[in-house]
């Protein structure tokens, strides 16, 4: 896990991964903050195109549609 961006006490998880192509093996980083106390977000964010929710509760977002989210203010849940 890359970041790890606070909100009161509410916590987003973001992975960063230069691949342009997913592989579950990204997960690891994410799947292993997923207990923290007030983790209630997290994301892959990967330089492909498509983006994937995953059944462990992690979505994966090309870089695009991130930073689009973060500059339109909708990157919290």
């Amino acid at each position: 896990m890359d970041f790890l961006l606070r909100r009161g006490r509410e916590l987003l998880a973001v992975e960063v991964k230069a691949a342009r192509t997913f592989s579950r093996s990204q997960l690891a980083g994410l799947k292993a903050v997923a207990e923290l106390p007030g983790v209630v977000w997290r994301i892959l964010v990967y330089g492909g195109v498509d983006q994937l929710e995953m059944a462990v509760g992690v979505e994966v977002w090309p870089v695009r549609h991130f930073c689009e989210a973060l500059a339109g203010d909708r990157l919290w849940p």
